[in-house]
Parts: C-alpha cells; sequence; structure tokens
C-alpha cells in the first residue's frame, strides 16, 4: 500500500488536508467493502454446504460394541439421518439417539470420517450378574439394565441361583447393588450368589484352593463383607457369615 503523502503546510496546506481526509475515508471504505465481501462468500459457501446434497449422510460405520449389531445400528442413523447433509447432521443428536434406542450401549462417540459419513465407538455396559432362566442367562449390569439372554455365562460374571422360585424386583435389585459396589476383583472371586429376599444374600467364594459358603445379609458394605470372608477362606474356613463385617462368624 503506497503511503499518503503528509499534510502541507503552506497556504494551500487546508486543500491539501482536505485531499488527505479524503484519501483516508476511501481507503476505509475499501477495506471495509472487503471485509464486506469476504464474510458475504464465506456465507454463501457455508449456505451451499449446509444444504448440499453433495454432502448427504450415505454411510455409518460402527465399531466396539459385542452386545449390539453394528448393522443395526447402521441403519437406525441412516433410517433417521440419512440424505442430510454432514453439516446439519449433529454427533450429539446421534449419540444420544443411539443410547435410548440400544440400552445395552454404556456409551457412543460419533465423529464425522469423511465428507458423507460417520463414525461411531461403541462402549458396552458391563454385566454383573447373570439370573439362570429356561432360555439360558439373563445379564444384567450395575444399573440393573437388562442386556439380554447368552447361552454362556462370561467369564467373570457371577450367577444368581435358583432360590426357591424366580426372585423378585426387590431381591434382583438388592444383588444388583451388592455386586456392583464389588471391584472385578472382588466380583470374579464371587463364583455364585442366591438370595432369599433383599436382605438375605449368600454366595459361594472360589479361589481355587480356598472354597467357601458365604452369608451377606443385605446388600450393604459389599466390598468390605467379601474382602472379611475372602480373608477368612484364605485361613481355611469354610462356612462364613460376615452379614455384620466387623464381628464375622465362622464355623
Amino acid at each position: 500500500m503506497v503511503p499518503l503523502p503528509e499534510p502541507r503546510t503552506d497556504d494551500n496546506s487546508t486543500a491539501d488536508l482536505t485531499g488527505v481526509i479524503r484519501a483516508r475515508r476511501k481507503q476505509v471504505w475499501r477495506q471495509r467493502l472487503l471485509l464486506i465481501g469476504a464474510i458475504a462468500a464465506v456465507l454463501v459457501i457455508a449456505a451451499v454446504l449446509w444444504f448440499s446434497p453433495l454432502l448427504a449422510l450415505d454411510k455409518v460405520s460402527v465399531k466396539g460394541s459385542e452386545l449390539i449389531d453394528h448393522e443395526q445400528v447402521s441403519e437406525s442413523v441412516l433410517h433417521t439421518d440419512g440424505g442430510t447433509p454432514l453439516p446439519r447432521v449433529r454427533p450429539g443428536t446421534v449419540e444420544k439417539n443411539v443410547l435410548e434406542e440400544f440400552p445395552r450401549a454404556k456409551e457412543a462417540s460419533v465423529h464425522y470420517s469423511g465428507p458423507r459419513s460417520l463414525s461411531i465407538v461403541i462402549t458396552d455396559r458391563n454385566p454383573v450378574l447373570a439370573i439362570t432362566t429356561a432360555e439360558g442367562f439373563k445379564l444384567f449390569d450395575d444399573e440393573a439394565v437388562n442386556l439380554g439372554t447368552v447361552e454362556k455365562v462370561p467369564k467373570g460374571v457371577t450367577v444368581l441361583k435358583d432360590s426357591g422360585g424366580a426372585p423378585d424386583q426387590k431381591t434382583v435389585a438388592a444383588v444388583i447393588r451388592f455386586m456392583a459396589e464389588l471391584r472385578p476383583g472382588l466380583r470374579s472371586d464371587l463364583a455364585s450368589i442366591h438370595a432369599k429376599d433383599e436382605n438375605n444374600l449368600a454366595g459361594v467364594i472360589d479361589k481355587g484352593k480356598a472354597q467357601a459358603k458365604v452369608a451377606f445379609g443385605d446388600s450393604t458394605s459389599a466390598s468390605l463383607k467379601m474382602r472379611t470372608a475372602l480373608q477368612l477362606a484364605a485361613d481355611g474356613r469354610t462356612d462364613i457369615d460376615v452379614s455384620v463385617p466387623s464381628v464375622p462368624v465362622t464355623n
């Protein structure tokens, strides 16, 4: 940019100053017009992208889940958002819809993966309890979400044994609360659990050489009860009552 001339101080200084002011005004307006033009161009491009069928969503890739059919997730998202220009597809909304339609998913992470595609990574809910049924084993996570029925219990999942009839909802909820409080290491040491009611939980500890029957009482203080029982089982006790963990009873 050519610098503007310095104002003169001779007899014609007033005329020269007026010219300088006019030149500066033109320069300012030129810059403003350029800025307005740039903004307008950006808005036009954004509008084209917002409505352009060239960016319409037509592919959804899914990975991560072992409990949910990936193809079903892909079809569901395409049914809702397929054909919509990708800039108008909100990943947060897609995540919310996936979690609502597929309750076995604990988390869903959605990302743009191309001009017309989305990528979804699903984290499964972790089963903590299996209930024996005529069809197999019904799995539940630590929030009591039904994860479906399987023929074989996954490794590390404790089985709720038959305790004289199908357990009622309160009893199942108590067992799930108990299991949810246990960290995975403690949970895997509990081979099975049974419950007469919500206040009478019991189970079998199996650590190879150390095995014991344990009465837990209600679902409170699960970790403390389990650690106490494991310590007593390691000492050779095979019949343990930790319903009051501070005063365990053994036979």
